[in-house]
């Protein structure tokens, strides 16, 4: 095969399939997994697609990726009103799973009076929640990211088995009609099971992070209860939330 030929069925296989991964392509392909790379390294020059770690992505659907203090410096007051919702959600005395999003730690910010038992792989997330009287925390085991903050891995995962809370509230990274999306499988595997663990899952972003996609998936729509966001969602990303009973929530409510 053409090496011209090669690039152009990778660039199809990635816009219909979402994302590709460098073992798939090398295997579909027949051809070795650093010709795959180069192949990708030679793509993303031509702006045909957007290289994530182990694969690659569509141009355009990819999330930002920022590193936690990034994160936190971006649109604080956003963040404060999304996050101000989560308090007409959650009772008193209920059991929480928070993952590591910087607009979780500011929604939890929101349930200084609530008497809560939680449990977060988020150091900063245990730090903020230690300060509560009425809040008791378990902070899960796992090696830590370093430029996260978050601590992930098979001990994380085993941990959150062990576990059923009535809510897991989610930061989002990325979600579409396909799901949510994350842009490393360590820190996904780590989200997936803090939903599987939670009766009621609550998800929050702001609109950027709507109609995008990252490397990793996590869930389907059907598996988030709520959503948080500031602006209205219109068109077929609307209707596949309804579809899959997912209850909208806006700022402006």
């Amino acid at each position: 095969m053409l090496l011209e030929e090669r690039l152009s069925q990778i660039s199809q296989i990635i816009d219909k399939e979402g994302s590709a991964t460098i073992d798939f392509l090398a295997q579909k392909l027949e051809v070795s997994k650093d010709t795959i790379r180069r192949d990708l390294i030679k793509l993303e020059s031509r702006k045909k697609l957007h290289r994530v770690h182990g694969g690659a992505i569509p141009i355009g659907k990819e999330a930002e990726i920022l590193n936690y203090e990034e994160r936190s410096n971006i649109s604080t007051s956003l963040k404060k009103k999304i996050a101000s919702k989560i308090k007409n959600l959650i009772k008193d005395h209920s059991t929480l799973i928070f993952d590591s999003s910087t607009t979780v730690e500011v929604a939890i910010k929101q349930l200084d009076n609530f008497s809560i038992s939680t449990i977060t792989n988020s150091l900063t997330n245990a730090i903020l929640l230690s300060k509560y009287e009425m809040a008791t925390v378990q902070l899960l085991p796992g090696k830590l990211n370093k430029n996260q903050l978050f601590l992930y891995g098979a001990e994380t995962v085993e941990k959150l088995s062990q576990y059923q809370v009535d809510f897991t509230i989610l930061g989002v990274f990325a979600l579409s009609n396909n799901g949510l999306f994350i842009h490393t499988e360590e820190e996904g595997l780590v989200k997936r099971k803090m939903i599987q663990q939670g009766k009621q899952v609550i998800a929050i972003a702001d609109h950027t992070k709507l109609n995008k996609e990252g490397f990793f998936k996590i869930c389907d729509l059907k598996e988030i209860d709520y959503l948080i966001t500031d602006e209205k969602i219109e068109g077929e990303l609307m209707n596949n939330l309804n579809d899959n009973n997912v209850k909208v929530v806006t700022i402006n409510e």
